[in-house]
């Protein structure tokens, strides 16, 4: 039995439906051929122990007890291009849970810019402890404050697979728990527009 369509013609049941199969296919390869946009970091606390002023530098811990830790990544726009110029500044406790609130030295804290043909960043430091709340603990996490011209500023914090405090710790996003792998992990941000 033939299908009525516009013009008087008459198509068979399987050319109509052979015609929405190439129709539906050709709309799935459209909207897998259009650009994906990044969803943004989730941001996060910012804490107690924030200080200005934090240096420029990359290495934050030398001569200083602690399993060693090498973080990098890229900060990143919704489309996926690299954000030069960025800055990325980072905090963080000893391995034994102790943030460096008061000494010159600004222990477990730096900041680094992103240049122009830089578009990874990288901090050498300790794995950070974790600090007593009284009933429990807080994970070792890391904190970060990112900025980039056109883009909105985030405070967040990065906290480690396998940390037996992750469940119970109220600011704990699934999103900004990372693995660590032979002493190093990788964490890309990305910021959303102004």
């Amino acid at each position: 039995m033939g299908l009525a369509v516009p013009g008087g013609m008459k198509n068979t049941r399987r050319e109509f439906l052979g015609a929405a199969g190439i129709l539906a296919a050709s709309a799935l390869v459209g909207a897998q051929n259009e650009p994906k946009t990044l969803p943004p970091t989730e941001d996060n606390i910012e804490g107690p122990y924030y200080r200005k002023e934090a240096p420029f530098r990359s290495m934050l811990a030398e001569d200083v007890k602690g399993d060693p830790l090498v973080i990098s990544g890229r900060v990143l726009s919704p489309e996926g291009s690299p954000l030069l110029g960025a800055v990325i500044e980072v905090w963080h406790a000893s391995a034994q849970g102790e943030y460096d609130n008061d000494s010159p030295k600004f222990l477990f804290r730096g900041k680094v810019r992103l240049g122009r043909c830089k578009s990874l960043y990288r901090f050498e430091t300790v794995m950070p402890g974790q600090y007593d709340l009284g009933e429990s603990k807080r994970p070792a996490h890391i904190h970060y404050k990112v900025t980039a011209e056109g883009y909105k500023p985030l405070t967040t914090q990065l906290y480690f697979k396998g940390d037996p405090w992750l469940e119970r710790d109220p600011y704990v996003r699934k999103s900004l728990i990372i693995p660590v792998e032979k002493s190093a992990c990788t964490f890309d941000i990305v910021l959303a527009k102004a």
